[in-house]
């Protein structure tokens, strides 16, 4: 800005402008400009902020559906377990709705948990005395060997 009195010569870039109107002008020019300059910032500061918000989202929902699939995977595989044991115990209940299995069956759970004897066998019962040590395994309890037969229906002698 040259002055030279009341009138003013203003230089913008290359353009001579001269008095209260070229003032004006150029003031309305660099605003116009800071205002664009301005307005690209926002925009460029605007489609970044987006794409980095697009960007968590998106790994956020790919972590969310690795999680997912992963416990899908684990309850599949606990259903495929629940569905051969189901199998398995229906194949045991078909097996003992046959007489001749559920003989065996019987004899089974009365050997094993009653401890009875067949006529030709000999009931061997083993004790010990815990030595007090917690680690060793202590004594058996007595049985109450009426409770279990008068339990499984066997008269009493």
């Amino acid at each position: 800005m040259v002055g030279t009195g009341g009138y003013c010569t203003y230089m913008y870039g290359s353009q001579v402008l001269h008095g209260v109107g070229a003032m004006r002008q150029t003031v309305r020019q660099r605003m116009a400009y800071v205002i664009a300059r301005l307005q690209r910032i926002l925009i460029i500061l605007g489609l970044l902020l987006a794409t980095g918000y697009a960007s968590v989202g998106f790994i956020r929902q790919e972590r969310t559906a690795r999680t997912l699939s992963t416990e899908v995977a684990a309850r599949q595989h606990d259903l495929d377990d629940a569905r051969r044991a189901q199998q398995t115990l229906t194949a045991e209940v078909m097996a003992l709705n046959d007489p001749v299995h559920y003989a065996q069956y019987a004899t089974l759970v009365a050997r094993h948990t009653l401890m009875l004897a067949r006529p030709d066998e000999t009931l061997f019962i083993v004790t010990w005395q815990g030595s007090g040590d917690p680690h060793l395994p202590q004594a058996p309890r007595s049985t109450d060997w009426k409770a279990l037969l008068r339990a499984a229906n066997i008269p009493n002698p």
